[in-house]
């Protein structure tokens, strides 16, 4: 049998000709002769019980190495980041690491290379997955072609956030999520957080809301009394009468006539919470959701990949009964004071 380009997997040293080799009698595995002595067994004996074949190791150490060498041929003719310098796959449209979009010619064609179209028609191509290879997996299990089947309405954006939370562990604060808070996460179907960030925010404006009909609040006293002057006063002055007549009130009126606005205060780090932790908790929905589908039953492919369009995308419907329900609480009341 011929050994040369092997190497003894004891010494790691390549075994030569005119070595004097012991070939396991089970795996098949050469060593020099002083190494299998020295040792007193095979390098892959712990293996044996696993039904270990040497040649078949040595296939797909080869393999592995070809596939090696060619990423790093690919590499070598990727794209750097003009931004971050940071070196990119050829088929990325934007840095995997700062998001800043990449040579747009050289991106642009290697994409319309892989098939990639244009929206619009004008020789301008858009990719969906932000230069990322479908089948590289976004976690342990669960690829970026699959978390583009789950998103399906602005992938680029989130494959690029769903990277750098698997690279780097870091995220960017959600503005959509800022200013809809609960409304924007049921939307992308995160019903439970989504719930509890919209009960939070509706029973606060509700509570603030509410507090202003009582009879004990008196602010419409108080702008009446300010007002009768307002053809002769300045805005100005009706302000400042506003705040002393607010002052003479006992100081349980004052706290009850301050409670609305504390309430609707207590909104915003709601809203900057929000605003902070979306992307991350997207991409542990979208992930969990993921492979639970593809481990709750066999499935094709196919029957996978249905399941996962079915259960990801966007809630439209309930977004916009959350909006009506904000509508609701912030206005309707006043229709009846």
């Amino acid at each position: 049998m011929e050994f040369n380009g092997l190497k003894c997997p004891a010494c790691n040293t390549p075994l030569e000709s005119d070595d004097d080799i012991v070939v396991c009698p089970i795996c098949g595995a050469p060593h020099h002769r002083e190494c299998y002595e020295e040792s007193g067994h095979c390098y892959f004996e712990g293996k044996h019980k696993e039904n270990f074949d040497y040649d078949e190791y040595i296939k797909e150490k080869e393999a592995q190495n070809q596939s090696a060498q060619e990423y790093e041929n690919s590499y070598a003719q990727s794209s750097k980041c003009q931004k971050c310098g940071t070196v990119n796959p050829p088929a990325a449209f934007y840095c995997n690491k700062c998001g800043a979009p990449l040579n747009f010619q050289q991106t642009s064609s290697t994409y319309q290379n892989q098939g990639g179209a244009s929206p619009f028609g004008m020789g301008i191509s858009f990719d969906p997955m932000a230069g990322m290879n479908p089948k590289e997996e976004i976690d342990d299990g669960v690829t970026a072609g699959e978390a583009a089947k789950y998103i399906q309405t602005n992938t680029p954006y989130f494959l690029r956030i769903f990277a750098n939370i698997r690279d780097n562990n870091k995220s960017r604060f959600n503005f959509s999520a800022f200013l809809f808070t609960g409304g924007y996460m049921l939307y992308r179907k995160m019903y439970k957080l989504g719930t509890i960030f919209t009960i939070i925010v509706g029973g606060l404006i509700l509570a603030a809301l509410i507090i202003q009909t009582l009879p004990v609040f008196g602010w419409y006293e108080i702008l009446e009394s300010a007002s009768k002057n307002i053809e002769t006063n300045s805005i100005m002055e009706s302000s400042r009468q506003i705040v002393d007549n607010i002052s003479l009130l006992p100081f349980e009126k004052q706290i009850i006539f301050y409670l609305p606005l504390i309430l609707s205060s207590l909104r915003f780090p709601f809203m900057i919470i929000a605003g902070c932790i979306t992307n991350k908790a997207y991409f542990k929905d979208c992930i969990n959701k993921i492979k639970k589908i593809k481990t709750e039953t066999e499935l094709s492919e196919q029957e996978i990949n249905k399941k996962i369009k079915e259960k990801g995308g966007l809630n439209f419907k309930i977004a916009v009964v959350v909006f009506i329900c904000y509508m609701f609480i912030n206005y309707i009341p006043y229709f009846f004071i």
